[in-house]
């Protein structure tokens, strides 16, 4: 019997903000310049990853991964240069109408410059009221602070802390791991409350 994924059509997605735009990420948008973001330092730290020496055929493989039904890949490119800068990722439970999303801004020069604080309104919209899911769930190193303050600014709910839970890939040490979830009705409700305010 084909599951439930099977059923649903391949997604072309295109969501826009003032700054940015959110599309479907394809074969073509592989290169040299992705490849190098897995082996950045900073990168490396927030995702606790091992250090990757990929080349645009890794990426090229890496994007043939996605599905674009329960699995996608979401490129973010700033708007006005027309530059590649990170992606998402959805991992879609459609039975249990839920989606872990996993965010990466992989270009230096647009870290802690508020890209999800830009975005975060129109992707959810997506999330909820195109794709139609209920439950948005995320997970974050306890050390990553400031994707977490971002996130519990915004509505979300810290559900649980794994204390040493993952181990660290540069020294060995066992880090915390903090599972989070945005249920659509909360999300829909602070969305009513932001568009009923002055100047929004």
């Amino acid at each position: 019997m084909p599951s439930v994924s099977t059923k649903i059509p391949k997604k072309t997605v295109r969501i826009e903000s003032d700054e940015y735009l959110i599309r479907t990420l394809t074969t073509d948008d592989a290169s040299d310049r992705w490849a190098g973001w897995m082996s950045d330092p900073e990168v490396i730290h927030m995702l606790n990853a091992a250090p990757l020496k990929m080349t645009r055929s890794d990426i090229i493989n890496y994007i043939k991964n996605f599905d674009q039904r329960s699995d996608l890949l979401l490129g973010i490119f700033e708007k006005r240069k027309g530059m590649h800068i990170g992606f998402f990722t959805i991992n879609a439970d459609y039975k249990l109408s839920q989606g872990v999303v996993n965010l990466l801004i992989g270009d230096p020069a647009y870290r802690h410059q508020g890209v999800l604080s830009v975005v975060r309104r129109q992707f959810a919209e997506y999330f909820f009221e195109t794709i139609g899911l209920k439950t948005m769930m995320a997970t974050a190193l306890k050390r990553n602070q400031i994707i977490l303050d971002t996130l519990l600014k915004a509505g979300w709910i810290l559900n649980r802390t794994l204390n040493q839970h993952v181990k660290s890939h540069s020294d060995g040490t066992m880090l915390d791991l903090c599972l989070l979830s945005l249920s659509r009705d909360t999300w829909r409700q602070r969305n009513k409350a932001a568009k009923s305010r002055p100047g929004t």
